[in-house]
């Protein structure tokens, strides 16, 4: 798996591009890996970019892993995830409705820029 982060201080978004093969130890990782930016606010919004990646060894245990971690940005933020595919689409979903209960605002999106809008609106 390879990550490419993207800071946009005036837009105040984070954007990791994941490539190549997701597991569960992979998609906690992302979350640790923003924990330890320093250039990352806790108001930022967050965009996770899973067009070129295969999470098909992504489990629903994983998922609910993630959501049991404490919130590295502020229950504000906003939280895209961009899954072209049926199963991932599926996932980031699962993701967004147990992330209701817990706080912080998480969206699943099949488009980029529906996704980037959405991050950076500002209601």
């Amino acid at each position: 798996m390879r990550v490419r982060r993207e800071i946009d201080p005036t837009q105040r978004v984070v954007t990791l591009g994941v490539s190549g093969d997701l597991d569960d130890e992979g998609l906690l990782s992302l979350a640790a890996e923003l924990r330890q930016d320093p250039g990352v606010d806790s108001d930022f919004a967050f965009l996770i970019d899973l067009r070129e990646a295969s999470g098909k060894t992504v489990t629903t245990e994983g998922v609910r892993a993630l959501i049991a971690q404490p919130l590295v940005l502020s229950p504000e933020s906003r939280r895209a995830v961009v899954v072209p595919s049926d199963l991932g689409y599926g996932m980031a979903r699962m993701y967004e409705m147990l992330r209701e209960d817990r706080g912080g605002s998480a969206r699943a999106f099949r488009d980029f820029d529906d996704a980037r809008r959405w991050v950076t609106r500002r209601d």
